[in-house]
């Protein structure tokens, strides 16, 4: 991976500014930091103004694992897609969905009886409609609980598509596109040419492998094994990375 601050990731910012592009962010420790609770999850206002600036010059997208209803609380600034549960509610067309919850439903029911003992303690079912999530952040042996989450989900019926993410266990539905088809979506929607996409976690490595060369691809601290094309260390770095942005296009309209 090229530092996204370096020349070489300067002149691919520049690149994007020069052409037409959607520029898409993960949430949960992108825009917003990752927090003990993920019902106390913020974008403060360092980030949500100039995303809001941003999202007034171009295209811009959040696509996250949260449901809809949720990314909006916290996410204070208009843009011109909101798009939840990984890429399964939000997009243009409103595709019909009710198929998903209703598995999710019944995977519910079947996880409220098997989330019991010790090796459920601190576990917290999350019911996003279109999908579910499984969080262990707060159990006395995170990665026992890891564990024993991935095993009770192996014999949900249907099979669920098994994402981890960051102390959590996500479960779509068959059936369910991720965030990769939904960037693909949003860029034909667009019209537009080139692609920028910004995550932290396992959900967002599905972009980042799959994604055509041409896309800019950045990992929020990275990883050995991350497909991203570029990264910046730490959360905070979006901050530095939304005003490159916004230096970029002021550019680009003086340079018009």
């Amino acid at each position: 991976m090229t530092p996204l601050f370096s020349s070489d990731g300067r002149a691919e910012l520049r690149r994007l500014a020069q052409g037409s592009t959607l520029y898409a962010f993960d949430f949960d420790g992108t825009l917003a930091p990752i927090v003990a609770n993920p019902d106390h999850a913020r974008a403060n206002d360092r980030v949500t103004q100039p995303l809001a600036q941003l999202a007034r010059l171009v295209p811009v997208a959040v696509v996250s694992g949260r449901a809809q209803r949720d990314l909006i609380e916290r996410l204070p600034c208009e843009v011109a897609y909101l798009v939840g549960n990984h890429g399964n509610e939000g997009l243009p067309g409103k595709p019909d969905t009710g198929r998903l919850a209703d598995t999710c439903s019944t995977w519910r029911s079947s996880l409220v009886l098997s989330l019991v003992g010790p090796q459920a303690q601190g576990v917290r079912l999350e019911d996003k409609g279109q999908s579910l999530s499984l969080h262990y952040r707060a159990a006395p042996d995170p990665e026992a609980a890891g564990s024993f989450l991935r095993e009770t989900a192996r014999v949900l019926t249907p099979q669920p598509t098994v994402i981890d993410g960051k102390m959590v266990v996500n479960l779509l539905p068959p059936g369910a596109i991720t965030k990769y088809e939904a960037l693909q979506a949003l860029a034909q929607h667009e019209g537009v040419d080139n692609v920028m996409f910004v995550g932290d976690d396992d959900t967002d490595e599905i972009v980042f492998a799959r994604a055509p060369r041409h896309w800019t691809t950045v990992r929020i601290d990275p990883t050995d094994d991350s497909s991203a094309r570029f990264f910046v260390d730490g959360q905070a770095s979006i901050e530095v990375l939304l005003a490159h942005l916004l230096a970029e296009h002021a550019a680009e309209r003086a340079r018009g």
